[in-house]
């Protein structure tokens, strides 16, 4: 067995309180969603859309962290070097997007055969993500995946590496950064040109191929981090 199918294997142990829960918080959703508007019967159709899909995605905040901050300690403790958990952590977000991006396409599929879910609800097939493309919808659902399980690994990392005061001066120099950004486009009155932008390109764009580039920054960053880890 490599260094890193055993990092894989110890990553693995609970999945189903892990990698599964945002499924379980998925069907959670379409039947409390379902129930609801198979109740409210005079709520017309273009007010039967919900963004409980948001559930799916908010559920799988805490997998990374638990991951590096509980599993990797143990890891280690099992002769796992840090290379090997960071490419069995990769591997493992990679599979979580392509599992969310095939899921959630065929879900949608499904949903949109049954005329949302015999109610005519729209949770998954919604106006503004829908594709007609598979493999288009594939990435509109996939890659937001992969953005909030990178985003959660670098925070979880950060702690890891630095502690609560590290953890603490991240969150202040976000806030930092945030607030001065903003001042910025105020004082050049630009904001209004900048949503323009991305208001008038395709979701495929919004929603997939430019958060492609948050997953490489906080992915790049998480990597970097994890070598330095305490145990």
């Amino acid at each position: 067995m490599s260094p890193t199918e055993k990092a894989l294997r110890i990553q693995a142990l609970k999945a189903k309180h892990t990698f599964a829960i945002q499924w379980y918080s998925l069907v959670i959703a379409i039947g409390l969603v379902a129930v609801t508007f198979a109740v409210a019967k005079d709520v017309p159709y273009q007010h039967r859309t919900t963004g409980a899909l948001s559930a799916f995605y908010l559920s799988s905040v805490g997998t990374q962290p638990w991951l590096i901050n509980q599993v990797f300690p143990f890891a280690m403790a099992l002769s796992v070097s840090r290379n090997a958990f960071v490419r069995a952590t990769m591997l493992i977000i990679a599979v979580e997007a392509l599992v969310a991006g095939v899921g959630l396409t065929v879900l949608s599929r499904l949903e949109s055969a049954t005329h949302g879910w015999f109610v005519h609800m729209r949770l998954l097939n919604m106006p503004y993500i829908h594709q007609d493309n598979a493999f288009t919808q594939f990435l509109v659902y996939g890659v937001p995946m992969a953005v909030v399980s990178t985003m959660m690994a670098f925070i979880a990392a950060v702690f890891r590496a630095f502690g609560q005061i590290g953890l603490w001066v991240f969150a202040v120099g976000l806030a930092v950064v945030a607030v001065a950004i903003i001042m910025v486009l105020t004082l050049t009155h630009s904001a209004d040109g900048i949503l323009h932008f991305f208001g008038s390109q395709p979701m495929l764009a919004d929603l997939a191929l430019y958060p492609l580039a948050l997953v490489v920054l906080f992915g790049t960053g998480w990597a970097l981090l994890m070598k330095r880890a305490r145990v």
